[in-house]
């Protein structure tokens, strides 16, 4: 059947309406195309980072507990760990801990709390964590954690002052 329109008296309109039922429109095709954009991007953001699972994050935070997804829960939700999902499982960037100290550096819990609920999410986030920062003499945010404190939270504070671009 060719695309034309048939009459509604036509045998062939019902299946000629189901098709077109099915197909997406212009704007339909511009978010789909958008949205795959998006999942590229997350997903080359995602495999530029070291993650460790819920029991190693455990083991870096010092923490005896033998299950400790309601502690590292709790952290997340005070904002006092960084944690994504991965196939359904709990992952958490290397980047963000303190091995020496047991803990998450203090640097990035204060950007966790900065962040703007309109800024953008936690991809977002990491995303600019893991972009050259002319700021920081081109390195990136997630590896001065230990060392720029103070220039990592003077250089969020003037990022999210601006609108994320469109």
């Amino acid at each position: 059947m060719d695309d034309t329109k048939p009459n509604q008296s036509d045998p062939g309109w019902s299946d000629w309406f189901a098709k077109k039922m099915e197909e997406p429109g212009p704007r339909e095709e511009e978010f789909f195309e958008r949205m795959r954009r998006v999942a590229e991007v997350r997903d080359e953001i995602m495999a530029s980072v070291q993650m460790v699972d819920q029991d190693k994050a455990a083991v870096l935070l010092g923490l005896s507990e033998p299950d400790p997804s309601d502690i590292l829960f709790r952290r997340q939700v005070r904002f006092k760990i960084f944690r994504f999902n991965i196939d359904g499982h709990p992952a958490y960037p290397l980047f963000q801990f303190d091995v020496a100290k047991l803990r998450v550096y203090p640097a990035l819990i204060e950007v966790m709390k900065m962040r703007p609920e309109d800024w953008g999410g936690q991809m977002a986030l990491l995303h600019w964590l893991t972009l050259p920062n002319r700021n920081l003499g081109d390195a990136r945010p997630c590896d001065r954690l230990a060392t720029d404190a103070d220039a990592i939270l003077t250089s969020f504070e003037a990022e999210i002052s601006e609108p994320l671009p469109m």
